[in-house]
């Protein structure tokens, strides 16, 4: 008798056990910090629910923000337009395009929109997980 009480107490903590260390899937997905170039005028980030990217004109100064977007692992290399104006902010949701957990980067820059053409960006790129 003694042996079963202890054979099934064993079972017991061992089944609570597994319970407590066991936990739903944990999402690898994480917000990027803010890219800014206060020089140039523009700022970029990523919110990893929906998977947004952000462009931000932080100057007025007649040029338009923009955000370069690059994930590599799914070929998204795309530049995220804001001709706005000084203060407002737009941003792309790649939704499901971006696997869960993959790495993406990004970059604040500065253009012209007429042309499309590149004029300053930031010397380093933001880095999140979607």
């Amino acid at each position: 008798m003694r042996f079963r009480i202890r054979h099934a107490a064993a079972a017991l903590v061992a089944s609570v056990a597994l319970l407590l260390t066991t936990s739903p899937t944990a999402s690898a997905s994480a917000d990027g910090g803010s890219v800014i170039d206060p020089t140039a005028g523009a700022a970029a980030w990523f919110k990893a629910d929906g998977d947004v990217f952000w462009s931000k004109d932080t100057k007025a100064d007649g040029h338009s923000a923009v955000t370069r977007v690059y994930v590599p692992s799914v070929g998204i290399a795309h530049n995220l337009w804001n001709p706005d104006g000084y203060g407002a902010a737009r941003y792309k949701s790649y939704g499901t395009a971006i696997p869960e957990g993959t790495v993406v980067y990004y970059q604040a820059c500065i253009g012209e929109y007429g042309t499309k053409q590149l004029l300053q960006c930031t010397p380093g790129w933001g880095k999140a997980y979607a």
